[in-house]
């Protein structure tokens, strides 16, 4: 049975009120890189808070906590940001073959 973790699901509806219902973070503080970095602190956050009400377990938490170094602690930053560039430059390219009609795959040309 889910108690609702440690911290009453605090993290959740924090997570609710600055990036609203959605799925993947989006650019909420006009920086992309801040914007994911809080997303995923709060995703590490509601880790460990399942972690420490017996949600879940240990294992679980190792897990979250390796991604969470592996991505902030270890990946060198310029790596992160060009993903970051490059994701932002597709997702406009799609926006704007949309908006003339033009139907593509992510990470097609237009052509």
């Amino acid at each position: 049975m889910m108690s609702g973790g440690r911290f009453n699901y605090m993290d959740s509806s924090l997570m609710d009120e600055i990036f609203g219902y959605s799925e993947k973070p989006r650019d909420v503080f006009e920086d992309m890189e801040i914007s994911q970095l809080v997303w995923d602190v709060l995703e590490l956050i509601h880790d460990f808070d399942w972690y420490a009400s017996g949600d879940s377990g240990e294992d679980d938490w190792l897990k979250a906590k390796a991604r969470f170094r592996k991505k902030w602690f270890e990946t060198v930053r310029k790596d992160r940001l060009k993903k970051i560039i490059d994701e932002k430059v597709e997702q406009t390219r799609q926006e704007l073959y949309k908006t003339i009609g033009v139907k593509v795959d992510a990470g097609g040309d237009g052509s």
